[in-house]
């Protein structure tokens, strides 16, 4: 380390991480107190992984639209019979 407090990442953790002259990183401290070197993502990054997670999402939801528990019943009705009034119900002989 530099007495700028400057590292010098080896070149098989760059090509491991994908790393680039003058990319920003992250360093990261664990409750044992040990660190790790973490990349920034960058804007194109981001924007595929939000797209990759919108696709996983979109993923679920068809698989919970092919295993519908209550067939052809629309949204207002399963709100309606999920809100359905409470029964009152007797204590010690009292309503």
């Amino acid at each position: 380390m530099t007495v700028k407090g400057q590292v010098t990442v080896p070149k098989d953790i760059r090509d491991a991480l994908g790393l680039l002259p003058g990319q920003p990183v992250e360093f990261e401290l664990d409750a044992d107190g040990n660190a790790r070197i973490l990349k920034v993502d960058t804007d194109a990054e981001i924007e595929r992984k939000k797209a990759d997670f919108r696709n996983r999402l979109q993923e679920a939801q068809a698989i919970f639209k092919a295993n519908d528990a209550f067939p052809g019943m629309s949204t207002d009705e399963y709100m309606d019979m999920i809100r359905e009034p409470l029964q009152p119900f007797e204590r010690d002989g009292k309503e």
